[in-house]
């Protein structure tokens, strides 16, 4: 008859301890509270479970199943910031000691936004989520822990600052700003379109390269928009179509430092989003375009994100009033 597991003291580091499954969990210092701690995990054995592994243990697990189920630009980003989450906690720590502060003082760290910060700690949460699913662990230490707010990246612009913009950002980088603006596409979607993407006037993206993974995207392409696209497979028919003056591929690092420069030239703040979301607003407005349509146009599943970010619409009284005045049948002027 195998023996049963119970509590015993080491003397080296004046902690008590137990072995299950060929591994000693610590039950603390207290004698008392020690035994205490065994009979609980005795109680519900699948408690154990979180005591026999570590964040590291388990963070090695999820990575290698992201890197054989996940994109790689996916993989690389929860190897970067699950490499730092560990550096933070350390490497012996066990889920089961995890706690919210111990994930806040790490985001909070980063000096990185708040946008970010709720990026990384969702990609804890993940890994925690998975290695429930994975049975590794009983429960997410941390499945309440409230992330950091993310900031709105509502940046849009009027006629004359798109055109002061256009004159400060010459060459590859405008062409690619004239893309999002007349497609409303997402920088990275514009960003990896190839050649064996375009189906004449249509960029479709395959399920497996679209975002979320879910249904094939499709990017609709004005006659401008198209002969960008022409032009530019006609010259590179295999790999990334739209490329910096060095001939590579634009990286999002990139863009960003060419635009904060844009930035300090006109007075404003330019971001590749700037575009897209122009798409979005002259589209409502001007354009009259109901938002179903436009949240399809621009990749999103329903116009709830659509009536979200773009809520600044509902703030300008002279749209109101033509909407109000189109509500009876009447044509502003």
């Amino acid at each position: 008859m195998p023996r049963q597991p119970k509590p015993f003291y080491r003397k080296q580091t004046k902690s008590w301890y137990c072995s299950v499954g060929g591994r000693q969990i610590p039950l603390g210092k207290n004698r008392d509270a020690a035994h205490t701690k065994f009979h609980e995990l005795m109680a519900d054995r699948e408690q154990v479970k979180d005591e026999l592994t570590t964040l590291y243990e388990l963070s090695q697990a999820y990575l290698d199943w992201c890197e054989a189920n996940r994109k790689p630009a996916t993989y690389q980003l929860h190897k970067r910031y699950l490499k730092s989450f560990i550096d933070s906690v350390g490497r012996r720590m066990r889920p089961s000691q995890l706690r919210v502060h111990h994930v806040s003082k790490w985001h909070e760290g980063l000096a990185v936004g708040t946008t970010t910060q709720n990026d990384v700690v969702g990609i804890v949460q993940r890994m925690l989520n998975w290695a429930v699913e994975q049975e590794y662990l009983y429960r997410n230490p941390i499945k309440r822990m409230k992330k950091p707010k993310r900031k709105r990246r509502d940046v849009f612009y009027t006629p004359e600052q798109w055109k002061l913009i256009r004159e400060n950002v010459p060459g590859p980088l405008g062409e690619l700003l004239d893309f999002l603006y007349l497609t409303g596409c997402r920088p990275l979607e514009a960003r990896t379109i190839e050649a064996r993407h375009l189906h004449d006037d249509l960029v479709i993206f395959p399920t497996d390269e679209s975002k979320g993974e879910h249904e094939a995207r499709v990017i609709y392409l004005v006659p401008e928009a198209k002969a960008i696209l022409a032009r530019l497979a006609k010259d590179r028919p295999t790999g990334i179509l739209f490329r910096n003056t060095r001939g590579r591929p634009w990286t999002k690092n990139a863009i960003i430092l060419q635009l904060t420069r844009v930035s300090k030239t006109v007075g404003f703040r330019v971001i590749a989003y700037g575009a897209r979301h122009s798409f979005a607003t002259e589209a409502l407005t001007k354009g009259g375009v109901d938002p179903i349509s436009v949240a399809h146009l621009m990749g999103h599943k329903d116009p709830t994100m659509v009536s979200r970010v773009y809520s600044h619409i509902a703030r300008n009284p002279d749209f109101l009033r033509q909407q109000a005045l189109k509500a009876i049948g009447k044509k502003g002027a």
